[in-house]
């Protein structure tokens, strides 16, 4: 099966890794950071976050999708407030 989200909506799969190297990436545990990073899967052909790239973003701003027991989540655009290189 294949996502195609809509024109301004991102799927995106969240960062796992618990020990990052990248500052700018934070991840979400029993805390409450605010930010966390996510890897896009799949975004509309002329989205400014290409599929692959990372995305910063505030956990409230998304919405999760469980697809063949795989855990996503969509989240628009605009709530994306930076990008960075980290690979997970």
């Amino acid at each position: 099966m294949i996502v195609k989200p809509k024109k301004g909506i991102l799927l995106i799969k969240k960062h796992t890794q618990t020990a990052l190297k990248a500052d700018i990436a934070t991840i979400e545990d029993t805390g409450d950071k605010r930010l966390i990073t996510g890897e896009v899967v799949s975004s509309f052909k002329d989205s400014e976050f290409p599929k692959g790239s990372t995305v910063v973003f505030g956990k409230y701003a998304l919405f999760p999708l469980t697809l063949q027991g795989e855990n996503y989540n969509l989240l628009d655009e605009k709530d994306v407030i930076a990008t960075c290189d980290y690979r997970e």
